[in-house]
């Protein structure tokens, strides 16, 4: 019997979901096809009348890591003002492997090596939710009346990414730890006026 077009959508939806959680927890390659169809429920035979590819769905995951992450950003800041929005984001982006799951994980840090020697759709894809972040952070600092916020996002975005892909990499909790610390100070320092310059300044003495 052929399957109604809301049931399609919720089997895709399941696979998506699947997909996410298994490469957020054991990365591209190490994460088959089989694997997600086995974990959503359904049979490997099913997954070429969803997606064209694995690099397919890897891009709808990364999407849906992406307005998860997203959506985690907007309940906490929810009534808030922009600039306490600001800092709430960047330590709930910061804490992220604190969470229970992988609800608050962005793929770019915890992918990032694959990610870069992913074809181009899937690169494209990256790229895509890092702008995506960069949008969500400026919006914020423009609200805030910061100079320049495209580029006090790009700076604050880099930052986070950079600092979680190290801790994912240091060898023990404590030199974790110390990375997400210098982080955070670093992306004070460049919050700690707004309205102002001095975030330029220290922008420019840092390049």
């Amino acid at each position: 019997m052929k399957k109604s077009k809301s049931a399609t959508i919720d089997t895709r939806k399941r696979i998506v979901a699947a997909a996410t959680r298994m490469f957020l927890e054991h990365g591209l390659a190490d994460t088959g096809i089989a694997s997600i169809m086995a974990a959503a429920g359904l049979t490997q035979g099913g997954f070429y009348r969803h997606f064209r590819s694995k690099e397919h769905l890897i891009v709808e995951a990364s999407n849906a890591a992406h307005d998860r992450l997203r959506g985690l950003f907007n309940e906490a800041i929810h009534g808030k003002p922009a600039a306490e929005g600001l800092d709430i984001a960047v330590d709930l982006y910061l804490s992220q492997s604190e969470q229970q799951g992988c609800e608050a994980v962005c793929p770019l840090p915890s992918l990032g090596s694959e990610l870069g020697r992913a074809d181009q759709q899937v690169r494209d894809a990256a790229m895509g939710g890092y702008q995506r972040l960069v949008q969500f952070f400026a919006g914020l600092a423009d609200q805030a009346g910061y100079a320049e916020p495209a580029r006090l996002a790009d700076a604050i975005v880099s930052t986070m990414v950079g600092a979680v892909m190290l801790a994912r990499l240091a060898a023990g909790p404590a030199p974790a730890a110390s990375v997400l610390r210098n982080a955070r100070q670093t992306i004070r320092l460049m919050l700690r006026a707004p309205g102002g310059e001095k975030w330029l300044e220290f922008y420019r003495l840092s390049m």
